[in-house]
C-alpha cells in the first residue's frame, strides 16, 4: 500500500510540471487571429453590376427572294483564274519539316561554311534539324527564302476559298 501511494506520488510529481508547462504555452497568434477576424468585419465587397444584354434582331434569309450565296457557281471561279498565280508542286518529295505546324517550330541558331548558310530548327518532338533557302517547311507548303542571324523568312501557299492560291509571308525569329 505505502508502495502504491508512493509510485502515485512520483507519477503525480512527474505528470505535475509537463501539465503545468503545456498549460501555459502559447503559439503567439492569438492576437492575429483576432486582428483578421475584426479587421474587415464591418466592410462588404463591392461588386460591379453585371452589364446590360443588348438584345438585336434577328434576319431570316429567304434564298427565294434573292441569290443563294452557297451556290456552287458563287464558289468556283469562272475561267482560268484558279489556273493562273503560284502551285505548290504537290509531286515532289516532302521535306522533314513539312511535318510540323510552323507555329511548333523554333530557331535555336544558324551554321554556316563558306558561302552555304543553314538555320537550325527544333521541332515540337525535341528532333533538331537544319534547313537552307529553298527548303520546305510548315504544313503550307513554306518555302525558305532568307536566313538571317535572327530569324528565317519563308512563303507559304494557302488555298483560298474559291479554290486559288494564295502566297503569305511567314518567318520564325530565334528565341533567347
Amino acid at each position: 500500500m505505502i508502495r502504491s501511494a508512493s509510485i502515485r506520488l512520483r507519477s503525480a510529481a512527474f505528470m505535475l510540471p509537463i501539465l503545468l508547462i503545456s498549460g501555459c504555452g502559447t503559439d503567439g497568434m492569438g492576437d492575429l487571429r483576432q486582428f483578421v477576424k475584426n479587421a474587415h468585419a464591418d466592410r462588404k465587397p463591392r461588386v460591379e453590376p453585371l452589364p446590360e444584354i443588348q438584345t438585336h434582331e434577328t434576319f431570316a434569309y429567304a434564298s427565294e427572294k434573292g441569290v443563294d450565296p452557297f451556290a456552287a457557281f458563287n464558289l468556283k471561279p469562272t475561267g482560268t483564274a484558279a489556273v493562273s498565280g503560284p502551285r505548290p508542286d504537290l509531286n515532289r518529295r516532302k521535306d522533314p519539316l513539312e511535318e510540323y505546324p510552323l507555329d511548333s517550330l523554333k530557331m535555336v541558331g544558324t551554321l554556316s561554311r563558306g558561302t552555304d548558310v543553314w538555320v537550325v530548327i527544333q521541332a515540337a518532338d525535341g528532333t533538331v534539324h537544319r534547313a537552307m533557302v529553298g527548303d520546305h517547311m510548315g504544313q503550307n507548303f513554306g518555302m525558305i527564302t532568307k536566313i538571317t542571324e535572327e530569324k528565317v523568312e519563308l512563303v507559304e501557299l494557302i488555298q483560298g476559298p474559291t479554290g486559288q492560291w494564295i502566297e503569305r509571308d511567314g518567318s520564325i525569329a530565334i528565341e533567347e
